[in-house]
């Protein structure tokens, strides 16, 4: 079964679930009718569960992604190949990806080999979770042995704002811990909506942990700080609405969140109205059609989100051509089917790329790599696919005519002839090619070797012509 008839099914079975727990609600809110207090409290904390059950589900599974993410797990598991600033750039680059590609406050990353605190910016930090009070987080999420968790904080990189972080453990193949990754939801949102839910329903909520300790509340005071042991209600982590009836008039419905791994605690000061029973039967309808409304939405959005996700894993950060992984998939296609007669491949190297990291800095290296990747991706971009395969090495597989190309290459070198930035004047580019027609007994492995000897030695000739020692550039 593929991806799409996969996510329809489960579409399906979301919207029927939906459907009944909203026929459920409904069905409920007839006993209200017949003064059933317990039953009303239950229903109207199944109404506000309803409404609150999705705002950290996205969080979640971005987390869960970003930890099964291949991209980033061979990041962290290679973080020592790489000196310092290369790898907090990779790593900052990604997490800035997620950040601002997904809409979250924060995104982050620890290393469980060097303890280095990544973030969106780079690196944040070296974490101590043993010596440091702030950094045990750390250490008290692994000793849960849980795949994710949430924990609620300041966020010490925006402004100490209170966040609530969804942590994932990021293992390799073979169950190795690398770290932990996760992404950072300000409470404001919920805080917000918890706002707008207690001036309708005039109720109290909160979101506490298993210990009773609040970790949502629209009373900042209250959020770590206080613990709701001391009200007298039954809390158990088996998913019903539990309703305990309290001094006077006072009541309060609890409900396990497992996903969230907390408890959502609704507190009512006393008994609605009889007068009032219609007029929370209508509400319930509209909240489940809106409901309904973002579900479908919040379904979409995950389902292209997710895909956004898959596809920047393909993309290289810097040049935003396709990158090595996705070269490597797309060769191995081609190798499993026989290829078509105007296939070309076209293997491209950067000259002088070494003499411009060492005179001018490694900001005009790269801007030598970002234009020969525009270069590239202007003139054979609509006839295939382009990659960047290593530092300044592109490559390109196309589909064209032999007669096409040759006027399509003498395109490439006017575009590579006429580029001039800002810290470096000119491009020099090495290409080689090779032709399915021109080889027609060979495979695509064949037709890279072929290609990229043919960019070697037009790139010995280019050297040679300048009169430069190849090995000192």
């Amino acid at each position: 079964m593929d991806k799409n008839r996969i996510t329809k099914l489960a579409f399906v079975i979301v919207v029927v679930c939906f459907v009944l727990s909203t026929f459920v609600s409904l069905w409920s809110l007839r006993g209200m009718a017949r003064h059933n207090m317990q039953d009303l409290s239950k229903v109207l904390a199944a109404g506000i569960y309803d409404s609150i059950g999705g705002e950290l589900a996205e969080p979640i599974v971005a987390a869960r992604a970003m930890a099964s993410d291949t991209l980033f797990i061979e990041l962290l598991r290679n973080e020592a190949r790489y000196d310092e600033e290369e790898i907090v750039k990779k790593i900052g680059d990604y997490l800035s990806g997620i950040k601002n590609g997904l809409g979250y406050e924060s995104a982050f990353a620890v290393s469980e080999t060097s303890r280095r605190y990544y973030s969106f910016n780079g690196l944040h930090k070296q974490i101590d979770p043993e010596g440091a009070a702030y950094d045990h987080w750390y250490s008290l999420f692994l000793e849960k042995g849980k795949l994710y968790d949430l924990d609620v904080d300041r966020d010490e990189i925006l402004s100490d704002a209170w966040t609530v972080f969804v942590n994932a453990r990021v293992e390799d193949t073979d169950g190795t811990l690398l770290g932990v990754c996760g992404v950072g939801v300000h409470m404001m949102g919920s805080q917000q909506m918890f706002y707008a839910l207690e001036d309708e329903y005039k109720v109290k909520l909160s979101l506490i942990d298993e210990s009773g300790l609040v970790q949502v509340d629209t009373d900042e005071r209250s959020i770590e700080s206080v613990n709701l042991n001391s009200v007298a209600f039954n809390r158990q982590p088996n998913g019903e609405y539990i309703y305990t009836r309290l001094d006077g008039d006072k009541a309060v419905v609890t409900k396990y969140l497992e996903k969230l791994g907390w408890y959502l605690v609704v507190q009512s000061d006393g008994e609605i109205e009889r007068g009032e029973f219609l007029n929370v039967i209508g509400l319930n309808v509209a909240l489940c059609l809106l409901v309904l409304v973002i579900l479908l939405a919040a379904i979409r959005i995950i389902v292209l989100r997710t895909r956004a996700l898959a596809n920047a894993s393909f993309r290289d950060q810097m040049t935003h051509l396709l990158n090595r992984r996705a070269f490597e998939e797309e060769k191995e296609r081609l190798s499993m089917t026989a290829l078509a007669e105007d296939f070309i491949y076209v293997t491209a190297d950067l000259n002088g790329l070494k003499t411009a990291n060492d005179g001018m800095g490694h900001a005009a290296g790269d801007e030598m790599i970002v234009g020969a990747a525009a270069c590239l991706k202007k003139s054979y971009g609509k006839y295939g696919k382009v990659f960047r395969i290593g530092g300044d090495e592109f490559a390109a597989m196309l589909t064209i005519n032999e007669e096409k190309f040759a006027a399509l290459k003498a395109d490439f070198e006017k575009t590579v002839s006429e580029w001039s930035g800002d810290k470096v004047r000119s491009l020099s580019i090495s290409c080689g090619f090779a032709a399915s027609k021109e080889f027609p007994s060979e495979n695509i492995s064949e037709l890279i070797r072929i290609s990229d000897e043919r960019m070697y030695a037009e790139k010995e000739a280019y050297y040679r012509r300048k009169g430069i020692d190849r090995r000192r550039t």
